[in-house]
Formats: C-alpha cells, structure tokens, sequence
C-alpha cells in the first residue's frame, strides 16, 4: 500500500507563496519612491520607513519559514 501525505506539497506552496509576497513587497517600495519623486505631500519618510519596514518583515517571515518547514 503506498501512503501519500499532503503536508510536504503544503509547506512547499507556502514557501512559494512567501517569495511571491516578498517580491510584492519589493515592488511596493519601488512603488512608494515612484510616488515621493512625483508627488510632495510631507509624510514621505514615513510612508518610505513602512515600505521598508514592511519588506524587512516579508524577509524574516520567509528566512524563518525556510527554517520552520
């Protein structure tokens, strides 16, 4: 009888699945200086230190999913 476990196709989608959201985020900063050249409105270090912030987080979530699963 062969046995087949679904788990190990799971981890591997979720590990897919973060480095797709890591790029997302990536692509989120280069949107965000897009925005600051073109538009001037007096929040933009802030609106830059949560893109980056955020994409900080995308990385770690994906390192310790490597290290989790």
């Amino acid at each position: 009888m062969i046995t087949f476990s679904v788990w190990p196709i799971i981890k591997i989608f979720i590990v897919i699945f973060l480095v797709i959201y890591t790029i997302f985020a990536f692509v989120i900063i280069r949107q965000i200086q897009l925005m600051t050249n073109t538009v001037q409105v007096g929040f933009e270090k802030q609106l830059k230190f949560l893109g980056f912030a955020h994409f900080l987080f995308a990385i770690a979530v994906l390192i310790f999913s490597l290290i989790i699963l």
